[in-house]
């Protein structure tokens, strides 16, 4: 083991060993060689320009597993995974990501898009972003960056929580996933009981009309 992997070793909110990442999936497609109309289309660049568009690998029924030591720490399904030459990140659409603790279940999370980076095992989805606990509690926003150094969630934009009848809303999130550790960091609001019901949703900021 080189030194630069021990240091991997200890990344981490837990100092765990650093996971391992897991592909599953069935190539159905890869890129073709680009035809001469569409490199005329490309104002004449070629199949370098073609190759820019278009995905290298196509994978249906998309998994990814990481685990420590042979725990789950979260499965990432994706309906369809795209994976293009030269980039290390792979595109996901319909993106369902379940989180373990001690190989329980915690927390689900769902999107309509996302990246994977498959050297750092991050991961950035965005549009219709849920988060929703076993026990109830739900994030809605539409946007967030898993880091998978540190285990935590984080985005820049507007986010509605919610706890039964009581609703947080605020701009900027740094939380773990199960959302048993959440702070949102500007124009914090909350919301209690029946008024609940008024907070804005996670398209909407303060001030926008419903």
């Amino acid at each position: 083991m080189t030194d630069s992997r021990r240091r991997h070793l200890h990344l981490g909110l837990r100092r765990r060993p650093w996971p391992v990442l897991v592909g599953l999936g069935c190539l159905l497609a890869c890129g073709e060689a680009a035809d001469p109309a569409a490199q005329a289309a490309a104002g004449g660049a070629g199949s370098a320009a073609v190759d820019s568009v278009l995905p290298e690998q196509t994978f249906y029924d998309y998994r990814l597993i990481e685990s420590t030591e042979g725990v789950k720490q979260w499965v990432l399904d994706s309906d369809v995974m795209y994976k293009y030459k030269n980039r290390r990140t792979v595109d996901l659409v319909r993106v369902a990501m379940d989180f373990f603790r001690d190989g329980e279940l915690h927390a689900t999370l769902l999107a309509d898009s996302g990246l994977a980076d498959t050297h750092t095992h991050d991961v950035h989805v965005w549009s219709n972003v849920v988060i929703t606990t076993e026990d109830g509690r739900r994030l809605r926003t539409r946007e967030l960056f898993y880091t998978s150094s540190d285990g935590l969630i984080r985005n820049d934009v507007y986010n509605v929580f919610d706890r039964g009848p009581d609703v947080v809303t605020g701009i900027g999130l740094e939380a773990t996933p199960d959302l048993d550790y959440l702070v949102i960091k500007d124009q914090v609001a909350g919301v209690v009981g029946d008024d609940a019901a008024d907070a804005p949703g996670p398209t909407e900021r303060p001030g926008d009309t419903p």
